[in-house]
């Protein structure tokens, strides 16, 4: 499994890495072009036309391009490995997240070589965020405890388990249904049952009752006094 996972990503993490290095030469071009601390925008504005803006704007171009086709192959070649280990298609959540955060770490930097002022939006975005985490904190904990879980994979589709946990108001017996970022479905003897992830990555994960208990089922085979061998 661990092998066809590799298989089926390995082409996109080399379309990654020559992407990373193209986008890190042109982070470096740009960054030795740019003239003083105003950034690419007012370079251009103020001065006239020579080789140093041409060679500042094609590296902010290769890293700009170079690091979006980086996080897209990144992330292609994470949800191939995950559909593969998976059966599914849980990786494209995953794939999701990574995707938003690599294209932060491309953004950022380029705003930066443009001459963006990056205290105050970076400060207008920590407010935003504080007030956002606050507001939605329940769904933030699921959504990456279920990447935990993607990961981790403490059991699988199909498997029959137990969870014990006091979040979750006691114990859960069944077999897994479904896993996705928020929920893992739960096929009980009652029922139908959605767990949130945050409180099924703060349970005890057993497994389930597939069948007599060994011990037990040895005992009924041997053959009891005065009974044929």
């Amino acid at each position: 499994m661990k092998s066809q996972a590799v298989r089926a990503a390995r082409p996109h993490l080399f379309r990654a890495a020559v992407a990373t290095a193209v986008s890190v030469a042109g982070l470096v071009m740009a960054s030795s072009y740019i003239e003083g601390a105003d950034g690419l925008i007012d370079q251009l504005r103020s001065s006239t036309s020579n080789g140093n803006d041409v060679f500042a704007v094609i590296g902010f171009v290769l890293f700009i391009l170079g690091g979006i086709l980086a996080v897209r192959s990144m992330a292609t070649a994470l949800r191939k490995a995950l559909e593969v280990r998976l059966g599914d298609a849980r990786g494209v959540p995953v794939a999701l997240a990574l995707s938003i955060l690599g294209y932060l770490l491309v953004i950022l930097p380029g705003l930066e070589l443009l001459g963006v002022n990056l205290g105050g939006l970076l400060l207008g975005g920590a407010i935003t965020g504080v007030v956002v985490g606050i507001a939605a904190q329940q769904t933030l904990a699921n959504f990456f405890a279920g990447i935990v879980l993607l990961t981790v994979r403490p059991f699988t589709l199909g498997e029959h388990i137990v969870l014990r946990s006091g979040p979750l108001g006691g114990e859960y017996e069944g077999v897994v249904r479904d896993m996705s970022l928020f929920y893992v479905a739960l096929q009980t003897e009652l029922g139908p049952v959605q767990l949130p992830n945050a409180g099924v990555l703060a349970a005890a994960i057993g497994p389930g009752a597939r069948g007599p208990d060994p011990e037990t089922a040895h005992e009924d085979a041997e053959p009891k006094d005065g009974g044929p061998p």
